[in-house]
């Protein structure tokens, strides 16, 4: 890929930012109320501020890796439509405890096709 590196290390950057935000709204996911609410802003922050990042150049914005990752967290944040309109709706937590993992995966595989294997994460653990 001819993407300078550090480019790729901001996107990657942001990348964990969303998985950071995302652990944290894992955890509250069955809960209700404004600190859920707050946790699904910043996760829908963050997740924006990726895409934003991977339309800044085309090389990445064509990563089968990244398209993958961005769809799966598309996928966990559509878990938490219901929340994010209502402060009392419900989330379906097994739901999003197996797109979690996925997400997780997917991240691993997108760091490593874009050279970066020292960011991935342990999936058992993070």
């Amino acid at each position: 890929m001819a993407v300078s590196n550090s480019f790729l290390e901001m996107l990657i950057q942001q990348g964990r930012n969303v998985l950071n935000h995302m652990k944290d709204l894992r955890w509250v996911a069955g809960k209700q109320g404004k600190d859920r609410a707050s946790l699904i802003e910043r996760f829908t922050a963050n997740q924006h501020s990726f895409n934003v990042y991977t339309y800044a150049n085309e090389e990445v914005k064509q990563s089968a890796e990244v398209k993958a990752f961005q769809e799966k967290l598309t996928l966990f944040g559509n878990e938490f439509h219901a929340a994010r309109f209502d402060i009392e709706g419900e989330v379906d937590e097994d739901k999003i405890n197996i797109l979690y993992d996925e997400v997780l995966v997917a991240y691993n595989d997108m760091v490593i096709a874009l050279g970066f294997d020292k960011e991935i994460v342990n999936v058992n653990r993070f």
